[in-house]
């Protein structure tokens, strides 16, 4: 009898449920009037209020609530109203719940919220790149950087010294040895010849530039391009550095000499080895085919098309006939740069080296065949870097990017283009730190999550 008891009370409990659970039928459930979208954008550093307005045409009391709120967000339930101010942490994209409840049905808005930057691009550029030069690296001289935006504008940021000799402070308008950036240009450059018709990728230097280093009658031109060559590196090889090398000028016969004295590091296309000899091989076949100076070459085909007023060749400076406003350290001439011609001797401010990236990766510059030409991975292929023709490639922090980085007499460069975000970076220094990396990586990131 207790048993049938038990079993009456349990379905009596769930006719109950039952009941309860369904809608009256005499009521009409809350209705959000505001906000309209289920989507709301608010900025970093400024006030942000959304009004929630509901409407009960029953009459009943309403009570509103908001579930999931960031911490930088509260809600006035008398108010019905959404309030906060987001810093430049909480940049980034929140989901959360309004309810409204009329004591019999409760009604759901889902709602989105973006929170974008509240400053300007010259803002976080600026900003972002005094504070790395400050916190990454100790005792930068200076450093200058510039971006094309999306948009195409472009804006700089500068930190630091001009020089070590005077107060003068960095300014845009200061130029830097680009050092092996000078790369891309010089691959631009073979590109736009290849495409007319000068010579093609695959054809041996040899035809063009009869020159005696080792297997040079097989050594191709793309293979220059990717450092796939084998040729040796005379600008870091310790034994070009004897004698008076830092008060001669070199000529094509000595550096191809030097390369046929120490001869193949490996066989043409069966090893990947960063040769700076490579390109400036590739310099002397440009002058080959052109029959003019490679400094004219430069600016016929890229400097004067692109506008690059304050970029040259420097195939002319010494200790006593300087280059007009070159941010200057205490190695700025340390040696002629007769030593490395195409493979690094373009000087430059970061905003003519930005224009030229954009420029590049915009295909203003090279066909769209050629860029893609460029941007294949040939080095790692062989078990070498990530590297194309004349171009890095990188993934670094889950973003990818490509361009070149250079090093030369203390100065640091780099130039990166972010095809996500279709934004160019570029980056100099008159000065080589540690943690300089630090720097490059860190302004790749801000910039970045500027745009994401």
């Amino acid at each position: 009898m207790e048993h049938v008891r038990w079993r009456l009370a349990i379905f009596l409990l769930t006719l109950s449920s039952l009941v309860v659970a369904v809608a009256d039928p005499f009521n009409t459930p809350p209705i959000f009037l505001a906000p309209t979208e289920d989507n709301a954008q608010a900025f970093t550093e400024r006030d942000f209020t959304l009004n929630i307005e509901v409407e009960d045409i029953d009459n009943d009391v309403v009570e509103v609530n908001a579930f999931n709120l960031p911490e930088w967000l509260t809600f006035d339930p008398v108010l019905r109203q959404l309030h906060g101010r987001p810093e430049r942490i909480d940049k980034g994209e929140y989901f959360f719940a309004i309810k409204a409840d009329d004591g019999r049905v409760v009604r759901t808005k889902m709602i989105s919220l973006k929170v974008d930057y509240g400053h300007s691009v010259e803002q976080h550029l600026d900003e972002a790149f005094s504070s790395l030069c400050s916190s990454k690296v100790q005792g930068l001289l200076g450093a200058s950087a510039a971006i094309i935006t999306p948009d195409g504008q472009l804006k700089t940021a500068t930190f630091g010294r001009a020089n070590a000799w005077n107060a003068a402070e960095a300014d845009p308008n200061y130029r830097y040895r680009v050092a092996s950036v000078s790369k891309l240009f010089t691959s631009a450059l073979v590109m736009r010849l290849v495409e007319e018709g000068y010579f093609k990728l695959d054809d041996t230097l040899y035809n063009y530039l009869p020159v005696n280093v080792p297997f040079s009658k097989e050594i191709t031109i793309r293979q220059l391009l990717s450092h796939t060559a084998g040729v040796v590196d005379h600008l870091n090889h310790p034994a070009f550095y004897r004698g008076n090398w830092k008060y001669r000028t070199w000529t094509e016969q000595d550096i191809n000499r030097f390369a046929a004295q120490r001869g193949a590091r490996f066989k043409p296309g069966k090893g990947y080895g960063y040769s700076n000899t490579g390109f400036y091989l590739l310099g002397e076949l440009v002058e080959a085919v052109l029959k003019k100076p490679l400094g004219e070459a430069y600016k016929e085909y890229i400097f004067e098309p692109l506008g690059l007023k304050q970029t040259i060749y420097d195939d002319f400076s010494t200790r006593k006939n300087h280059i007009d406003s070159l941010a200057e350290n205490a190695r700025a001439y340390e040696y002629h740069l007769s030593a490395v011609g195409a493979a690094g001797s373009i000087v430059s401010t970061p905003s003519d080296v930005a224009r030229f990236g954009h420029a590049l990766y915009s295909g203003q510059l090279v066909s769209e065949a050629s860029l893609q030409e460029m941007e294949q991975d040939i080095g790692a292929s062989v078990g070498g870097d990530h590297y194309g023709l004349g171009m890095r490639l990188w993934d670094d922090h889950g973003i990818q990017h490509m361009g070149h980085t250079g090093s030369l007499m203390g100065y640091r460069s780099i130039l990166m283009y972010l095809p996500e975000y279709q934004l160019t970076i570029a980056i100099s220094a008159n000065e080589s730190v540690r943690n300089w990396n630090d720097v490059v990586n860190g302004l790749l990131m801000e910039m970045a999550d500027y745009y994401r």
